[in-house]
């Protein structure tokens, strides 16, 4: 059998995001110039269809071709950009991207600017492509996530670790949780039939009108020092909160200072690698969303506490075996834009993503101090009046964006609460604790 023949089965969860994209661009580095960047990507697709880069992602099967010849037909040099130009510049992918293509690179001078099908992973995959590509050694070796066993069925195997540490609490996730949340989400209350059919009565349904995907992206990174100040803070002030419940907080307090109306709900991104054994490695898509109903975005305490309650109870494998079992029964793939109307007057519904301290970036050829250095992606929501924040510690910097639609909130506005909210987010947090 030739190399060109092998096919690769991906997971449901691989599956469902098959219709999506992951959207990203980092600099100023030093990347090589275009034919390097080539050389490494061929470099790592060779390494095998486990290693995701040669894989063309197909919605119609599970049964992906493993082409790895073909990973750089879209790879290209454009014009250089400055850090002003990244938003457009990955506005400009977003909206040229095909899910026929699993990946696109753009060498815009110091800015490499990278376009994957969701297929092939979640964030962890762009994260270490761009710490291989912009890698300052001469010939680096390849990476050990590109040669190691991977995990190809990583669900029963997290849910198996989780059950033996947590017995009593797999009753209410199988039986409960499964039985009783959405396909795409879980929900962290649980609401009868009599109050679902009272609010049904009462609630009136807002005025929709036409739309089509405006994709949009604001962009902010703190000074340098940002992340340590704010975990000063939070030990004086709140021992107990994350960090990434703190910026979940700030973000959605400068949004709703600068006029826009907020919607009292959140779907937080997990990581399912919590659950799994450290030396296991999954590149494929692990991430799971699920929804909190009636919880406010710009409370950090409401946020961590949810989020906490959900991983001690194994929320998100819940979240992410109905998800999985959804698509096995009817084979569908989550729409990349999924209505085509919007409520006149929409409240953005945050969804937001916290990568954490990502430790790979560190040491890459970055030509740039902390603070002028851009790490920031796109991911644009299926839904018009969603909001996708993505926060990040690189280097010695906080890092965010703010994907949306420029058709339904003001894209000047959605970047001015940004900037305010990354320059001093110890002020959008005080008198919150």
């Amino acid at each position: 059998m030739s190399r060109n023949a092998i096919t690769y089965k991906a997971t449901a969860l691989d599956m469902l995001r098959s219709d999506s994209r992951l959207i990203g661009g980092l600099g100023p580095a030093d990347f090589g110039g275009i034919e390097r960047v080539r050389a490494r990507l061929r470099k790592l697709a060779s390494a095998g269809p486990a290693a995701r880069l040669g894989l063309r992602v197909t919605p119609s099967t599970q049964q992906w071709a493993y082409e790895p010849d073909a990973v750089c037909a879209e790879v290209e040099s454009a014009p250089p950009i400055t850090a002003a130009g990244i938003a457009d510049a990955l506005v400009e992918l977003s909206s040229t991207a095909s899910a026929d293509v699993p990946l696109r690179g753009r060498l815009a001078g110091e800015y490499l600017l990278l376009d994957l099908s969701h297929g092939l992973s979640d964030a962890l995959l762009p994260v270490e492509l761009y710490a291989y590509l912009a890698d300052p050694s001469e010939d680096p070796p390849l990476p050990t996530w590109a040669t190691a066993p991977v995990v190809k069925s990583p669900l029963p195997r997290a849910f198996s670790s989780w059950a033996v540490r947590n017995p009593c609490k797999v009753g209410a996730v199988l039986y409960g949780r499964l039985r009783s949340v959405r396909p795409d989400s879980t929900s962290t209350t649980a609401t009868t039939a009599t109050t679902a059919t009272t609010l049904a009565a009462t609630t009136a349904v807002p005025r929709r009108i036409p739309w089509t995907r405006s994709p949009a992206v604001a962009t902010a990174t703190s000074r340098a020092g940002a992340p340590t100040a704010l975990r000063s803070w939070r030990d004086r002030n709140a021992p107990d909160l994350s960090v990434a419940s703190m910026l979940c907080g700030a973000v959605a307090n400068a949004i709703a200072a600068h006029g826009i109306s907020v919607a009292q709900s959140l779907t937080f991104l997990f990581d399912c690698r919590r659950y799994l054994p450290t030396s296991d490695l999954v590149l494929g898509n692990f991430a799971v969303g699920i929804d909190f109903h009636g919880l406010d975005p710009a409370s950090p305490r409401a946020v961590h506490s949810a989020v906490a309650h959900a991983i001690d109870n194994g929320r998100p494998l819940a979240g992410g075996a109905l998800s999985a079992l959804s698509y096995l029964r009817t084979r569908s793939v989550l729409p990349a834009t999924a209505v085509d109307t919007v409520p006149a007057n929409a409240d953005a519904r945050l969804t937001f993503s916290d990568l954490g301290r990502i430790r790979q970036l560190d040491g890459i050829a970055w030509t740039a101090e902390p603070d002028g250095s851009q790490f920031y992606p796109l991911s644009e929501p299926a839904l018009p009046d969603s909001v996708v924040i993505t926060s990040m510690h690189v280097r010695d910097t906080f890092q965010v964006s703010a994907s949306f639609h420029g058709n339904v909130f003001d894209v000047e506005t959605v970047q001015s609460a940004l900037d305010v909210a990354l320059s001093d987010p110890i002020a959008m947090l005080s008198g919150q604790e």
